[in-house]
């Protein structure tokens, strides 16, 4: 259990943001940039991409680092590609669930 938690802890970085996204997008982000009913070229909705994406990035990198601890190199791609499509659907539901229409 404790391997894996060291493995995997970097995707707890998604539901720990989450609230703490929504409020600040909420209050600040939509006042800012406006909503994408808008039709704004660069609205908020834009920017909860951007930041999802580059979230999930970072968690890509850092689980790049932390893939010398695992010795096999077809379950290294194996835990690389869990990782990678983990961070890509959780951005895709995050940002569906943030979209302002």
């Amino acid at each position: 259990m404790k391997k894996a938690l060291r493995l995997f802890w970097q995707l707890l970085i998604f539901p720990v943001l989450f609230p703490l996204y929504s409020i600040f997008n909420t209050l600040v982000i939509v006042k800012w940039l406006g909503c994408g009913c808008t039709g704004a070229a660069f609205n908020a909705n834009h920017f909860t991409l951007l930041f999802w994406v580059i979230v999930a990035l970072t968690i890509i990198v850092i689980s790049l680092f932390q893939m010398r601890a695992i010795e096999r190199p077809l379950r290294r791609f194996g835990y690389l590609t869990l990782i990678t499509l983990t961070s890509g659907v959780t951005v895709y539901w995050f940002y569906h669930l943030m979209l302002w229409r």
